[in-house]
């Protein structure tokens, strides 16, 4: 049988940091998971999830893919849509 994937975390458009973050930290809380066995798992420090979870600091490429292993994510990109903010940003840069 196939294992479905939740989509919750999965479907953001996470386009900074901080949003990564949030996302991370949300799938963290949805498994019930603590940041110590987290950061255990992770092989973190306590101390850098906080701080990564609160957007503070540099997260480190390899920190942040242990951390969505963790999680049982994986990240992925991909060319993302044109949006209404994207040509909000255009109109306010003016023309190029």
């Amino acid at each position: 049988m196939r294992e479905q994937h939740t989509l919750g975390v999965l479907n953001w458009d996470l386009r900074t940091p901080p949003q990564v973050s949030r996302a991370l930290k949300e799938r963290r809380k949805e498994l019930g998971m603590t940041q110590e066995e987290t950061a255990r798992q992770a092989g973190v420090s306590v101390q850098w999830l906080s701080g990564f979870e609160n957007g503070k600091g540099s997260c480190g490429t390899h920190r942040m893919m242990r951390l969505a292993g963790v999680l049982g994510l994986s990240l992925a990109l991909h060319e993302r849509p044109r949006t209404d903010i994207d040509r909000v940003f255009e109109s306010l840069s003016g023309p190029a």
